[in-house]
């Protein structure tokens, strides 16, 4: 898995994720990127998901607990682009409109 952040200190952080996100140690990179992200005040963080070609249910977890934290700090988590396997799984889970997805 690839991971790359553009921005992120006091601006609008992008994770671009490229790969499979279905076991640490991908989850962790991926929970890390946005963590990395919130701690550089980044005020919100987007998450593009669109290059991912599997997501378990590690990754639903690192992305739920990093946006669970983010919230604490005023910090919104949001994916801005999911593949159609990472779409289904957000919405199987009921966690579409939670990332800003149900309407996109």
């Amino acid at each position: 898995m690839n991971v790359t952040t553009v921005g992120g200190r006091g601006d609008t952080a992008l994770i671009v994720v490229d790969g499979e996100v279905v076991d640490p140690p991908d989850t962790d990179q991926l929970y890390d990127a946005i963590w990395d992200a919130v701690r550089r005040q980044a005020p919100a963080v987007q998450v593009d998901l669109s290059a991912v070609d599997m997501f378990g249910t590690a990754g639903i977890h690192a992305i739920v607990r990093a946006q669970e934290q983010a919230d604490h700090v005023g910090c919104a988590v949001t994916v801005v682009a999911a593949s159609r396997l990472v779409r289904r799984v957000l919405q199987v889970s009921s966690l579409a409109e939670r990332f800003g997805l149900a309407d996109r």
